[in-house]
């Protein structure tokens, strides 16, 4: 799966929404499916605050999604000015802490024409406790 959208706060809803139906298809159970829905709502939101914050039009956000194997590989990436902290961000500053609590995997690469994020998701119901209920974020 591909999305490519505009990097507005708009798109995080979308890119949420399609991941977690995606999660469902690929038989993720609830616990693993809000996961999903967190992590991608958090990369995503990365974008549309830090990316193109230099521009005055907004730039476009990527997220790419396939199994691999028991895993739910995602990549989010944006061509903006790569991830900085920010002392006016409406923000915690917890995002990428929460993403990597969450995820099985969490790699950060940014090579000065790009970001990319690339977060990994272990698919198997034995993988946690995946018993207690979740409440729905997605």
């Amino acid at each position: 799966m591909r999305l490519t959208l505009p990097a507005v706060a708009a798109s995080v809803p979308e890119a949420r929404h399609a991941l977690s139906a995606l999660a469902r298809e690929l038989g993720a159970s609830e616990r693993v499916v809000a996961d999903v829905a967190l992590a991608v709502s958090e990369a995503c939101t990365n974008v549309v605050l830090h990316a193109y914050r230099e521009l005055e039009e907004p730039g476009t956000l990527t997220v790419d999604a396939a199994p691999h194997g028991a895993l739910l590989e995602v990549l989010v990436s944006d061509e903006g000015s790569g991830l900085r902290a920010r002392d006016d961000s409406p923000g915690l500053g917890m995002g990428m802490a929460l993403m990597a609590a969450v995820a099985t995997g969490l790699q950060l690469d940014h090579d000065g024409a790009a970001t990319r994020l690339h977060l990994t998701f272990d698919l198997r119901p034995e993988r946690r406790d995946d018993t207690e209920e979740v409440p729905d974020r997605a």
